[in-house]
């Protein structure tokens, strides 16, 4: 009983310990400095300076986290969807795309492009409510990712996603495809005949036939004849006995 309620303990310490140290050695992060309020996600951040990451999941969907810049203090938890690099756009290292602010609004996070984005394929799209996204949409001019205004924190790993236009409409949202592989061209083979194939195959079954061992000595005989012979003898005098 102690054996196993030691072994639970250490296991639990080892989650303890490589759970902050998975956070810690996450790839997407970078500092995100603020000069005046700013939104993110429905956060209105003050001016500072904080640090943006990639909270790991296994779901197809990522939140992205703001922090204080030594990690201690959480300000913000919120989704996005991936932003695909296009062929003409090449961002630099940790780049921020905002929405423009509004008469009484701050400006919004649109986009964030981590220090690797081969991480995630491209960038980060911030997701807002449907009543912020129609703002920005109009704002921006552009399209944005929502979600149900009425949606709740626990609720956004699966609530169904929209896309609200620049003209208030709403489209339903699909998850953009992956950026195409370069597949590198190869030569393909000569083809070869099968007559070709099989006249190769017999010269090779002619070149690899074993050869068949030379006829066997007769010395195996002649000591077994002596065997035999010596035997006899023996039997004959015992009988003489």
């Amino acid at each position: 009983m102690k054996s196993t309620l030691r072994i639970a303990v250490l296991a639990a310490l080892a989650l303890v310990i490589a759970v902050p140290a998975a956070y810690a050695q996450t790839p997407e992060a970078s500092t995100l400095p603020v000069n005046e309020p700013l939104d993110v996600g429905g956060t209105i951040l003050q001016p500072g300076v904080y640090t943006i990451r990639v909270l790991p999941s296994l779901a197809d969907r990522h939140k992205v986290q703001i922090t204080s810049q030594d990690l201690q203090t959480v300000y913000a938890t919120v989704l996005t969807v991936p932003h695909p690099i296009l062929q003409n756009e090449e961002p630099a290292n940790s780049v921020f795309v905002y929405y423009p602010a509004g008469e009484g609004m701050p400006a919004a996070l649109r986009t964030w492009f981590a220090p690797d984005p081969d991480a995630s394929g491209g960038g980060h799209d911030i997701v807002y409510s449907q009543s912020r996204a129609q703002q920005l949409a109009r704002l921006g001019n552009s399209r944005v990712v929502a979600y149900p205004t009425e949606t709740i924190v626990a609720d956004l790993d699966t609530t169904p996603l929209s896309v609200v236009t620049p003209e208030s409409t709403v489209e339903v949202y699909t998850v953009p495809p992956p950026a195409p592989v370069a597949i590198a061209e190869t030569t393909p083979a000569p083809m070869i005949s099968s007559e070709t194939t099989r006249t190769e195959t017999t010269q090779i079954a002619e070149a690899t036939t074993p050869e068949m061992p030379s006829t066997a000595s007769k010395v195996p005989f002649i000591a077994l004849f002596g065997l035999l012979s010596l035997g006899g003898a023996v039997a004959f005098r015992l009988a003489r006995r």
